[in-house]
């Protein structure tokens, strides 16, 4: 049994630091672009995740449930297995971003050269940064995790202001700042780990070691950014720029809720990896209810508040955007919450070796997820909520199946 009172404000904290530094930058660019400019940003910012799940998911996450295997003061010390096969993945798979070229081929060069400069090395230092942070966690020194993501909120914030008083050009700070609070805050959290860990056992671990898993894990995170860049395209490309453009500002100001799932993800995630392991079927459970509880509870505070353009809503003034099409916001804080709410459901399910469940779930709501955003014609700026909506109600489905398969056999209750 976790100790949710201790571990999960620290794992708040972290994911709060971290997210809230996302934001800012987010704020900064829905404040600073013009509606067709922040959707060419909007596309990048799209191809910039998914040239960043390929390292986590097919180098770091694996890497982290072999690290399980160690105690937890070697875990501390298990970015040397990982790093050496990781950083090279993440370089290679950056030149993704090269990839929004073409929706964006449109774009004045102004625009567009700097946004991929910025997205390709971001999308380097992001998953180091992030797994750094997640193996604190696994270690069980969350508040080491907490103390790398204020460095770099932190740098973030100083960065932004630094910028902007420098005269920097606009459309170099978003992506710019993310870089360099990535690369500091990463520094810093790899010295202070060494401060605390016990040498890991074993050799570097290869992409040979990690890829039966690691293939499938990457299909699981490339299938939903990969179709949700699709689905920005085509809504780019068939209603235009200012819808995409709303869309992302409405994506914006429902990142309140990410904050919190992220920073429950952080906590329970390990001990859903090991429910899963185990075949324990009572943690299991007991770790999903808490998870959907918290999130759905979370959504409906958030809908409440900043669903709506009203006195109360600082997202109101914070990005005016989000509101100009009416209940777009709304829609996109419930379809949050429908992502948000599973993601201890699929650490189980990672957790039992059911890869390959994910992988074909994923790729049912992939072909729910794009025929939708074809609507962008008659839907507009929801053509992409709505398609990401489809998408996370076969997640919903088909991992509540995926589960009982993963628990038949199971004997403990």
């Amino acid at each position: 049994m976790i100790r949710l009172s201790q571990s999960i404000p620290i794992g708040l904290l972290d994911a709060g630091s971290a997210a809230l530094a996302t934001f800012a930058i987010g704020v900064y660019a829905a404040a600073n672009f013009a509606p067709a400019d922040l959707g060419v940003y909007a596309l990048f910012f799209a191809i910039f995740l998914l040239a960043a799940i390929v390292p986590s998911s097919l180098v770091f996450l694996p890497g982290e449930v072999r690290l399980l295997d160690l105690t937890r003061e070697q875990r501390l010390d298990g970015f040397r297995l990982t790093l050496p096969v990781g950083v090279p993945v993440a370089a290679g798979a950056s030149l993704l971003v090269l990839i929004a070229l073409i929706p964006a081929a449109d774009a004045g060069r102004s625009l567009v050269v700097p946004l991929t400069i910025t997205t390709i090395v971001a999308a380097i230092l992001s998953p180091i940064q992030d797994h750094v942070r997640r193996v604190m966690h696994l270690a069980g020194t969350s508040w080491l995790a907490a103390l790398t993501s204020i460095v770099q909120l932190i740098v973030a914030g100083a960065c932004l202001f630094g910028g902007i008083a420098a005269g920097l050009d606009t459309v170099w700070i978003p992506f710019g700042t993310l870089v360099v609070a990535n690369a500091v805050s990463a520094s810093v959290g790899i010295l202070l780990a060494r401060r605390y860990a016990a040498p890991a056992v074993g050799t570097p671990f290869t992409i040979r070691d990690l890829a039966a898993s690691g293939r499938w894990l990457t299909g699981v995170g490339l299938l939903p950014l990969g179709t949700t860049f699709l689905a920005a395209a085509i809504v780019d490309l068939t209603a235009g720029s200012e819808f995409l453009g709303f869309a992302e500002a409405a994506r914006i100001a429902s990142r309140p809720l990410l904050v919190l799932v992220t920073g429950f993800s952080a906590v329970l995630t390990p001990p859903s990896l090991l429910a899963g392991r185990n075949r324990d079927r009572g943690e299991g459970v007991r770790l999903a209810r808490i998870s959907k509880l918290v999130v759905i509870g979370s959504g409906l505070l958030l809908l409440l508040w900043t669903g709506f353009d009203w006195w109360g809503n600082p997202m109101a003034w914070l990005v005016p955007e989000a509101y100009t099409v009416n209940g777009l916001t709304a829609v996109t804080i419930f379809t949050a919450v429908i992502w948000g709410m599973l993601f201890s459901d699929e650490s189980q399910l990672i957790g039992g070796g059911r890869e390959v469940d994910i992988f074909k779930i994923y790729l049912v709501g992939a072909l729910v997820q794009v025929p939708i955003a074809f609507t962008a014609p008659i839907t507009e700026s929801y053509a992409l909520v709505l398609s990401a909506l489809g998408f996370g109600i076969v997640r919903l489905v088909g991992y509540r199946r995926a589960l009982g398969r993963v628990y038949r056999s199971s004997t403990k209750m």
